[in-house]
C-alpha cells in the first residue's frame, strides 16, 4: 500500500472555503424565511392577523398552523409532542415556540414582516424553573433512579460522611456553525433539503410525520457541519424549511443568528440536589445517596436521558455498595434539553469526586489513595457499577491504576509555591460509554459499500461529519479491511435517498459503529467477489481476495484483477453490498465503557480569587489510535468544552425569558483560557473484541473528567468544595441554599473560600 497522503479529506476544503453547510447553499430565486416566536412564555395564542405583514412590498407568503394538515408534532425517537406551529386557540408553552413563518424577497424585508404580525393572546400560569415547580408541587416529567445495596448498612458503616448542596445551570452548546438551511423543490414534487443534524433519518422521518408528506418526497442532505455536540439532534430550521417549501412552491433559505440559536436552541441540562457520601475508616465508599432535580423544558425531547446520565455517571469507576439517588425533572418554560456531549454524566461525575475529594480530606487521607482503594477492577464489579445504562465490560482487562500513573508521570510535580498564591492538585476518574453495537433502532449506522470495475470503492454511510474525523476514520478502516490504498476509497456523506437509514450519531460510537459495518461490509465484498471469481474459473475450489488477485488455498495467484475487471465488466449486476453491525440482541443498545484518568494543577489568586489552570493531563483506554491527531483534537477540544461549562458558562433566564442571547453575554473559553499544558494520552492494546480493530470510543469522555479534576484542584489549593453559590441564590423548599458548580464560582470565590458573592 501507498503512503497515506492525508487523514483529514475535508481539510482543503474547508481552509480553502470550498466547504458547504447549509446556509452556504443558494439560488437567485430563492426566499428568505423568519420565524415569529411566541409572544410570552407560556400563553393561549387567540388570534393571528398577518393582514398587514403580508401587505409589505416583496413578502411572498406568510404560513401559519392552518397550513398544515398533519398531526404538527414533532420530537425524539418515539415521544413527538412539540409543534412545528402553534395556531389559533392553542398553547405556547415557551417563547421558542414559532407561531408563523415568513417568505420574501430579503431577510429585511422578511423581518419587517415578522414586526407586522399582529397576535392577540392570553397570558397563562408558567412555571419557569424546576424550583417554582417544586414549591407549587408539580408531577415530574421524568423520574430515574440508582438503587442497590442495604443504605442503613452502609450508612452505619461510615466513619465520616460529607452532604452538599450543588446547583449545575444550563449550558449552551455553543457549535461554531448557528442552524441554517436551504430547501427547493424539483420537478418531480421531491423537496430536497440542505441542512447540517446529527441524525438525518430521525429528522426526515419526525418532519414527514408532522407534516404528513410521504418518506419519498422528502430528500434530507447533509453537507458539512459546524459542530453539534449532541445539539443537532433535534430539529431546528428542518421543518419550517419543508413547510414553506411545500406550501409556496419556492426554493427557500433560513438561518439562525447567533443570538436566534443561543435563544432558541436545546441546551445543556441544569439540575440540582443534594448528595451524601460516606467513607468508612480504611476510605472504602460506603454509602451514596441523594436526589437531584432539574428543569425539563417546555417538551420531553432528551430530558430522561439526561436525568439518568446525571445520576448513572455520580458513582464514577468506583465501587459503591450502597447506592439510593433518584432524580426527577420538570416541565418547565424553558429551551428543550438536548443531548449533550456525555449526556448527563460530566455532572454527575464532577459532583461526586468533589464529595470524594472533600471526604478524603475530612478523614485525612491523600485523596488519590482513597480514589485507589475503590477502584473498580474485574469485569464484575464494572458491569454490577454500569446502572442504569446497558453497558458492559468488553476489554480484557480494567487499567484503571495504569492511567492514572500515565498522568502522575507526565505531571510531574507542583510548581513551587509564589507569595500570594494557592497551588492545588486535583484527580479524577470515569468510565465512560460508548455505543458498541447497533442493535436498537436508533443506534448505528449501516453502510452500503460499492465497488467499481477500476477497483476504486464508494462507501455510503448515514453518519454525517461533523468535524470530527469520521470520513477519515471510514477511509482507512476500509482501506486496511480490502487491503487496499485510502486513495481508492471515497466515502459520502450522508444522504437519505443515498445512504441507508442510520440512528442519531453521538455516544462516542462513530469510529466503533461505522468501522464495523464497514469491515462486515468489507467481508461481505470479498465474499461476493470470490463467488464471482469462481464463475468465471468455472471451479469450486475456495477462494481468497488478497491485494486485487485471488488466490487458491495454496495461496497460488489463479486470477488478477484486470482479468477479472474485464469479465465483470460485461455483467448486469454491479458489485454492491450492505452491512449492518448487530449484537446478539434486537431489541436494546448495547454500550461499551472504558476507564479515563484525569489530573489538574490549579494556581488561585489570594487577593483576586481568579483560578489559574495551569495543566490538564488525560489519559484514555483507547484500545487502537486510528489516527492520532484526530482523536488528540477530540479530547483537547472536549477538555476546554468542559472547562468552560464548569468555571464560565452559565445560560440564564428570568420569567420564562432569556438573559444570556449573545456570546457578550454567555461566556465561553478563548485561547486565553486555555491551560499551558492541556495533554492527551493514550493507553493502546487493550483492545475490545466487538470494535473495528481494537478501536474503542473516545470523544465525549475528556467531559466526564475534566470538571471534576478542576474542582478537586481548587478544594486541594483552598480546602473548600467549588459548590458555591453565584448569581442569586435560589432556595429550595427545604431551606437548602443551591450552590453552584459553575464559572463564575471559582472566578468569583475568595482563596479561603468563606466568600459568597450574590449578583
Amino acid at each position: 500500500m501507498s503512503e497515506v497522503k492525508a487523514f483529514r479529506l475535508d481539510a482543503v476544503d474547508k481552509v480553502t472555503g470550498r466547504a458547504k453547510y447549509g446556509a452556504d447553499y443558494y439560488d437567485p430565486h430563492m426566499l428568505y424565511a423568519k420565524v415569529c416566536w411566541a409572544p410570552a412564555p407560556h400563553c393561549r395564542i387567540n388570534k393571528i392577523d398577518i393582514s398587514e405583514a403580508k401587505a409589505i412590498p416583496g413578502v411572498y407568503g406568510i404560513v401559519t398552523r392552518k397550513d398544515i394538515t398533519g398531526p404538527n408534532l414533532t420530537g425524539v425517537f418515539t415521544v413527538f409532542d412539540r409543534p412545528v406551529l402553534v395556531g389559533e386557540g392553542e398553547e405556547c408553552k415557551f417563547v421558542q415556540d414559532a407561531i408563523a413563518l415568513v417568505a420574501a424577497d430579503t431577510e429585511e424585508i422578511a423581518m419587517e414582516a415578522v414586526r407586522k404580525i399582529r397576535v392577540d393572546y392570553t397570558e397563562l400560569h408558567g412555571v419557569h424553573t424546576a424550583e417554582q415547580a417544586l414549591e407549587e408541587h408539580c408531577e415530574p416529567c421524568v423520574e430515574r433512579s440508582v438503587q442497590r445495596g442495604d443504605m442503613a448498612k452502609g450508612w452505619a458503616q461510615a466513619a465520616v460522611t460529607v452532604e452538599e448542596d450543588y446547583y449545575i445551570p444550563l449550558g449552551e452548546h455553543s457549535y461554531i456553525e448557528p442552524e441554517g438551511g436551504y430547501a427547493c423543490i424539483d420537478e418531480s414534487g421531491v423537496i430536497k433539503v440542505y441542512c447540517g443534524t446529527q441524525d438525518q433519518t430521525m429528522n426526515q422521518r419526525s418532519i414527514c410525520r408532522a407534516l404528513d408528506y410521504p418518506f419519498s418526497k422528502v430528500h434530507y442532505h447533509v453537507p458539512y457541519v459546524g459542530g453539534g455536540f449532541g445539539g443537532k439532534h433535534l430539529l431546528t430550521v428542518q421543518p419550517y424549511l419543508v413547510l414553506l417549501c411545500a406550501v409556496l412552491q419556492r426554493s427557500v433559505h433560513l438561518t439562525w443568528t447567533r443570538e436566534e440559536s443561543i435563544a432558541f436552541s436545546c441546551k445543556k441540562q441544569g439540575t440540582f440536589g443534594r448528595i451524601k457520601l460516606g467513607l468508612d475508616k480504611d476510605g472504602k465508599i460506603c454509602a451514596l445517596e441523594g436526589h437531584i432535580d432539574g428543569a425539563g423544558g417546555a417538551y420531553l425531547a432528551n430530558s430522561g436521558d439526561n436525568c439518568n446520565g446525571v445520576i448513572a455517571g455520580m458513582a464514577g469507576p468506583y465501587l459503591a455498595p450502597n447506592v439510593n439517588l433518584t432524580g426527577s425533572m420538570y416541565y418547565t418554560t424553558s429551551p428543550e434539553q438536548g443531548a449533550f456531549r456525555s449526556v448527563g454524566a460530566m455532572d454527575g461525575c464532577t459532583v461526586f469526586e468533589t464529595l470524594l475529594t472533600e471526604a478524603a480530606d475530612k478523614l485525612g487521607m491523600d485523596q488519590l489513595e482513597v480514589r485507589k482503594r475503590n477502584f473498580l477492577r474485574t469485569k464484575d464489579e464494572v458491569e454490577h457499577c454500569s446502572e442504569p445504562c446497558f453497558i458492559r465490560m468488553n476489554s480484557p482487562r480494567w487499567p484503571i491504576d495504569e492511567l492514572m500513573d500515565m498522568c502522575l508521570k507526565e505531571a510531574g510535580k507542583l510548581p513551587p509555591p509564589k507569595p500570594g498564591k494557592h497551588y492545588g492538585r486535583g484527580y479524577s476518574a470515569a468510565k465512560a460509554a460508548y455505543a458498541t453495537r447497533n442493535t436498537d433502532w436508533h443506534s448505528g449506522s449501516p453502510v452500503q459499500m460499492h465497488m467499481f470495475m477500476d477497483g476504486s470503492i464508494t462507501v455510503h454511510t448515514g453518519f454525517e461529519e461533523l468535524g470530527q474525523g469520521v470520513t477519515g476514520v471510514a477511509t482507512r478502516i476500509c482501506a486496511q479491511a480490502m487491503d487496499t490504498d485510502e486513495d481508492k476509497i471515497t466515502v459520502l456523506r450522508s444522504d437519505t435517498h443515498v445512504t441507508p437509514p442510520a440512528g442519531a450519531l453521538g455516544f462516542s460510537q462513530a469510529t466503533v459503529s461505522v468501522g464495523n459495518s464497514i469491515i462486515r461490509a468489507a467481508n461481505l465484498m470479498k465474499e461476493t467477489l470470490c463467488k464471482k471469481a469462481q464463475t468465471y474459473l468455472e471451479t469450486d475450489e475456495e477462494l481468497t481476495f488478497k491485494g486485487y488477485a485471488f488466490y487458491d488455498k495454496n495461496g497460488k495467484c489463479v486470477l488478477d484483477w484486470e482479468e477479472f475487471a474485464k469479465y465483470i465488466f460485461a455483467q448486469v449486476d454491479y458489485l454492491s453490498v450492505v452491512a449492518r453491525d448487530r449484537g446478539d440482541k434486537e431489541t436494546a443498545i448495547e454500550y461499551g465503557v472504558t476507564p479515563i484518568a484525569c489530573v489538574c494543577d490549579v494556581e488561585v489568586d489570594d487577593e483576586t480569587g481568579e483560578v489559574k489552570i495551569l495543566q490538564i493531563i488525560h489519559a484514555h483506554d483507547s484500545g487502537k489510535v486510528v489516527h492520532e491527531p484526530s482523536a488528540r483534537g477530540q479530547v483537547l477540544g472536549a477538555t476546554v468544552m468542559s472547562q468552560g461549562c464548569y468555571l464560565m458558562e452559565e445560560f440564564k433566564m428570568r420569567d420564562g425569558y432569556p438573559e444570556t442571547p449573545s456570546l457578550a453575554q454567555y461566556l465561553i473559553p478563548t485561547a486565553m483560557d486555555i491551560p499551558e499544558k492541556n495533554t492527551a494520552l493514550f493507553l493502546e492494546g487493550n483492545g475490545a473484541d466487538d470494535c473495528p480493530f481494537g478501536a474503542k470510543g473516545l470523544g465525549e469522555h475528556p467531559m466526564y473528567t475534566t470538571g471534576a479534576a478542576i474542582s478537586g484542584a481548587i478544594y486541594d489549593a483552598i480546602k473548600k468544595p467549588m459548590l458555591h453559590s453565584v448569581g442569586k441564590i435560589m432556595t429550595i423548599p427545604k431551606g437548602a441554599k443551591m450552590k453552584n458548580i459553575s464559572m463564575i464560582s471559582a472566578a468569583l470565590q475568595t482563596a479561603d473560600g468563606t466568600g459568597e458573592v450574590n449578583l
